[in-house]
């Protein structure tokens, strides 16, 4: 118990409040507040409670006392004040050191590190040889420590080490040399002052700050090369079992069988009654089991049952075609481990319990952009690399360097039709008329993005919500006449001799034309008007069920000759029932198109209907492609997550059904796809 007394006569008794109060920060430093590092809190580090009898027995006028109680009672800010006022009051040098002592606690703890340090300093001023003084050095040091001031705190946690007599205060000092060595990179010094104190201090605390230290150390700062080097050094005990446990944890993540086995294999060699190895034991066990099989593992996790499990099959199918066409010397050495997305076990423990084992290379899968999301984490932490054949969201493969995709983007759409537009067709000016939703939107952001790029120009936009079937509001917007209006127009232009609008006012998007007319006095006979527009095409980015509606009312508004450009939203029969006639001059994109004559994909498409009895979709065909990435980039060399990773990088130029594909840096395919047109009531290829 710290109990201050007070003589009756108001007079401090120096020596007994010196010792108490040496007695004090003892307490404080060594049982309240843990390792100084470890950043506390104000209340936590300062919160120290003297016991009512003690504080009774107190003189409260005292001003150095008062403060004393403020302190104790963790009403800091106050008790500063009544520090500062005892100092200016009084001269007393013993009494005066231990209030800047206080005062430093109070500015250090609350992070003011600049501040304590004048603080530790006007009392070593005051008296070097104070019994305080090795206290205020390890508290200066820390402070140094957190402002950057490094060579300062090395310094001084030196000459702690080599002058305390204080055997914790040591090795605290040794524990944040450490932490020193290991802010200025020197990671191998810092683990070798974390040896050492793990070795020879008995005091547990700082020995379990020592193991955390080192664990964090070589987790986020060697490689393999270090981690073999280390070995060779710390043969046996710490922090042998954590350099083994890095290792295991890199080759596993890598799904390096081998070496996982061999470095398994060491640990359990050193370290058989380690807390953890009982469960390697039993991973060891698996391993010599599974060896007989394959040596690589590629998860497939897809919805099998519930209400995707149609979408699941029409994937799998794909990816089983294109596993059964590899050389048997590949198909022996990789195992297709199919799992079911849609049970009741999440997507995350799924995929945790498939990246545990080593020999998962990586994953094709899932399917959804919710999943793809939920699934990158894991993905990042166990090093996995997943390949989504189907989820098409914006920036998905953002999420994670690990995270690959053969999907039909909206980008890929919108870039290719822009390019074909321009290049091919050799259309310049463009409207667009987009549906109210994201996929739209994205569509209409991209394809305009696109087209300025190459030199054209979009000229007018309108939109429409989903739930409409009357599109006049739009088609006016966009210059649109009906057949009455546009009679009346160009009557009234004869008669006035009105002068016609010039279309490089970009205002202008449609005039009436005169064709062929008799003009005679006031009578006009024979009079053909159409009108003609300020733009080759309009970019419809929406799907068949509408723009089936939208086409003809085109039409009825005298919207005709141009171009009707549409993404894969139109590639249903439905369209062609609906358009009818009025499908003339339209152009559309799509990832894949089974009646292609490309060799390729007349190949695969006979494959697919000898195998299945049906021809594949546009799923199947890009889970095709994306199994087909993958099996290319094991069998140029990637053995490991890191290789197949590094590989699917390089990929180009891969001949794949759904178009000649590349992997670009950000784990995305960008794709040749198709052009497609309607001629005879039929859904052609155009490229």
């Amino acid at each position: 118990m710290i109990n201050f007394q007070l003589k009756s006569s108001n007079v401090f008794s120096f020596e007994i409040l010196l010792i108490k109060t040496i007695t004090f920060c003892f307490v404080f430093f060594f049982f309240i507040v843990p390792l100084q590092s470890e950043e506390q809190s104000e209340k936590t580090a300062l919160s120290v409670k003297k016991n009512q009898a003690d504080l009774d027995n107190e003189n409260n006028g005292s001003t150095f006392m008062q403060a004393e109680h403020l302190f104790h009672s963790g009403k800091f800010r106050a008790a500063k004040s009544y520090y500062h006022k005892f100092l200016l009051d009084n001269s007393e040098r013993k009494i005066r050191q231990n209030a800047f002592f206080r005062l430093g606690l109070i500015d250090q703890n609350i992070k003011s590190f600049t501040t304590a340090l004048w603080y530790y300093q006007a009392l070593l001023d005051s008296n070097p040889n104070s019994l305080l003084a090795n206290e205020v050095k390890f508290n200066m040091a820390i402070c140094n420590f957190e402002l950057g001031k490094f060579a300062a705190a090395e310094k001084l946690f030196n000459k702690i080490i080599s002058q305390s007599i204080d055997k914790k205060q040591k090795w605290k000092a040794l524990y944040h040399l450490s932490k020193l060595d290991a802010q200025k990179l020197n990671f191998e010094d810092s683990i070798q002052k974390l040896n050492r104190i793990y070795l020879y201090s008995k005091d547990n605390e700082i020995s379990q700050y020592s193991i955390k230290l080192a664990e964090k150390i070589i987790d986020e700062k060697f490689d393999e090369k270090s981690l073999s080097s280390l070995i060779k050094i710390y043969k046996a005990g710490f922090p042998a079992d954590l350099l083994l446990l890095k290792k295991m944890s890199i080759y596993r993540e890598q799904g390096d069988v081998a070496h996982y086995k061999s470095t398994l294999e060491e640990f359990l060699a050193k370290f058989p009654r380690h807390k953890k190895s009982e469960g390697f034991k039993k991973d060891l066990k698996s391993l010599e089991k599974e060896s007989i099989d394959t040596d690589l593992e590629l998860a497939i996790l897809l919805p099998l049952t519930g209400k995707l499990a149609a979408t699941g099959q029409e994937v799998l199918q794909g990816i089983q075609l294109a596993y059964s066409l590899l050389p048997e010397v590949y198909r022996s050495k990789i195992f297709l481990n199919v799992k079911d997305s849609s049970n009741s076990v999440s997507i995350e423990k799924t995929l945790s319990d498939l990246a545990r084992t080593p020999k998962t290379i990586g994953m094709i899968g899932p399917l959804l952009t919710d999943e793809i999301k939920r699934s990158s984490v894991i993905a990042e932490s166990f090093k996995l690399p997943i390949f989504t054949p189907t989820a098409s969201s914006a920036d998905l493969v953002d999420l994670s360097p690990y995270v690959f995709r053969n999907a039909l983007t909206r980008k890929i759409q919108a870039r290719y039709l822009a390019e074909y537009s321009v290049n091919k067709l050799k259309l310049k000016r463009f409207a667009i008329l987009y549906p109210l939703e994201s996929f739209g939107e994205e569509l209409k952001d991209e394809f305009s993005h696109s087209v300025e790029r190459l030199g054209g120009e979009v000229v007018a936009m309108a939109n429409y919500d989903r739930a409409q079937n009357d599109f006049k509001t739009q088609i006016l917007e966009l210059g649109g006449i009906a057949d009455d209006d546009l009679d009346r127009i160009i009557r009234k232009q004869l008669k006035e001799n009105l002068i016609q609008a010039d279309f490089s006012d970009p205002t202008v998007l449609s005039r009436p034309k005169v064709d062929s007319a008799h003009w005679s006095g006031d009578k006009i006979e024979s009079l053909k008007v159409s009108l003609e527009l300020g733009y080759d095409a309009i970019f419809i980015p929406g799907i068949y069920d509408k723009v089936g509606l939208i086409i003809p009312q085109l039409a009825f508004y005298n919207i005709e000759n141009i171009a009707l450009l549409g993404g894969n939203g139109w590639n249903s029969p439905e369209l062609i029932k609906m358009g009818g006639k009025f499908l003339k001059s339209i152009y559309f994109v799509d990832g894949f198109y089974a009646d292609s004559q490309r060799m390729n994909v007349k190949k695969f498409v006979q494959q697919f209907q000898n195998n299945y009895g049906e021809t594949p979709s546009n799923l199947s065909a890009q889970a095709y492609d994306a199994a087909g990435i993958v099996f290319q980039a094991i069998i140029a060399g990637a053995d490991n997550r890191l290789k197949l990773k590094n590989k699917l990088l390089k990929i180009k130029n891969y001949p794949g059904v759904t178009g000649g594909t590349d992997i670009t840096k950000s784990g995305d395919s960008e794709k040749n796809i198709f052009a497609l047109t309607v001629r005879r009531k039929k859904i052609v290829e155009e490229n």
